[in-house]
This record gives C-alpha cells, sequence and structure tokens, in this order.
C-alpha cells in the first residue's frame, strides 16, 4: 500500500510541476509575442509576482518528486514514456526562447534590474528541473529493466 502511495504522491507532484510550466506559459506569452512583434519587452509587477509563485511551487513540488523518485518502479509504458519526452521538451523551448531573446536582444536595456534577471534565472532552472523530472521517468518507462528477482 505504501508503494502506491508513494506512485500516487509522486504523480501529484509531477502534475503541480506541469501546472507550474503552464502558467509560466501563459503568464509570459503576451510580452514574448509583443517583444517580437515590436522589439519592447512589454511586463507588469503582477506577471512577476506569478512569476515567483509559480517558480517556488514547482520547486517545492520537485525536489520531494526527485527523491521519490529513486524509490519507484515504473512499469514499461513506452507510449507514455515518449509523450513525457515531447512535454519535457516542449516546456523548456519556451523558457529558452524567452531568456535568448531577452538576454541577447535586449540586455543592454536600461529597465533590466538585476532582480528581473534573476527571477530570468529562477525561472530557466525551475523549467530545466521539470524538463529533467519529465525525461528522467519517460526514459525509465520506455527502457523498462524489470525488477531483480528477490534472492533467497
Amino acid at each position: 500500500m505504501n508503494r502506491v502511495r508513494n506512485h500516487v504522491l509522486f504523480w501529484c507532484l509531477v502534475v503541480v510541476q506541469t501546472v507550474g510550466s503552464y502558467v509560466l506559459i501563459w503568464t509570459w506569452g503576451p510580452s514574448y509575442e509583443h517583444l517580437i512583434s515590436s522589439g519592447t519587452f512589454a511586463t507588469s509587477p503582477r506577471q512577476f509576482e506569478i512569476s515567483f509563485i509559480a517558480i517556488v511551487v514547482m520547486q517545492a513540488a520537485y525536489w520531494p518528486a526527485h527523491g521519490l523518485k529513486q524509490h519507484l518502479h515504473f512499469r514499461s509504458q513506452v507510449v507514455l514514456g515518449h509523450v513525457l519526452l515531447t512535454v519535457g521538451e516542449f516546456s523548456l523551448f519556451f523558457a529558452a526562447a524567452v531568456t535568448t531573446v531577452v538576454l541577447f536582444d535586449h540586455f543592454r536595456e536600461e529597465h533590466r534590474l538585476p532582480w528581473r534577471l534573476g527571477l530570468l534565472a529562477l525561472n530557466l532552472f525551475a523549467v530545466s528541473c521539470y524538463k529533467y523530472q519529465l525525461m528522467s521517468v519517460g526514459e525509465k518507462l520506455i527502457d523498462h529493466q524489470p525488477e531483480a528477482a528477490a534472492e533467497p
């Protein structure tokens, strides 16, 4: 029963990270679109507040899930494994695109404050952790190794 509880808890923590990742995408999507189309990066304090909360929630879910994952055994589910790999790649794609454009195209703009760049780095870190989580579980589901038979 403890094993089932740990699996349920793990997947709930992954769902929390997923929600956090998509909150970041939907929070920064309009700003990114504005940046690409007009060349200016329009932000609001609310975006930074929402982002910070999403990052904290994602990290609060990631670290316990990371520890749990080390002790869990996953059945072979090749299709689900590939879906997790794809979602992981997509989640990092947006965060990396925003970071790249802001750092390389708009880094010299005077309104770039260190805390904004710090939040951008935290955002990238949180999404990278989430991607790692999905990728490592996805690989376990694809390359399933049967549990070793218990020795007498």
